[in-house]
């Protein structure tokens, strides 16, 4: 069964799931999951979202 992957960051194809893995690889700031990942980078709608997810990843 295909896993559908839902798109966070659509400027950058950027999804839940690629977010979840750079945390997981050891990204520990908002700023360490953007680098890695360049979610935001586009026209920047998704930044709150993004940091949403971030946030709450690592206050698990």
């Amino acid at each position: 069964m295909e896993k559908f992957n839902k798109n966070v960051c659509n400027c950058r194809q950027i999804s839940f799931e690629k977010i979840e893995e750079s945390i997981n690889k050891g990204a520990k700031s908002f700023e360490e999951v953007v680098e890695e990942t360049k979610a935001t980078k586009g026209c920047g709608r998704c930044k709150s979202y993004v940091e949403d997810i971030v946030k709450s990843k690592l206050n698990k």
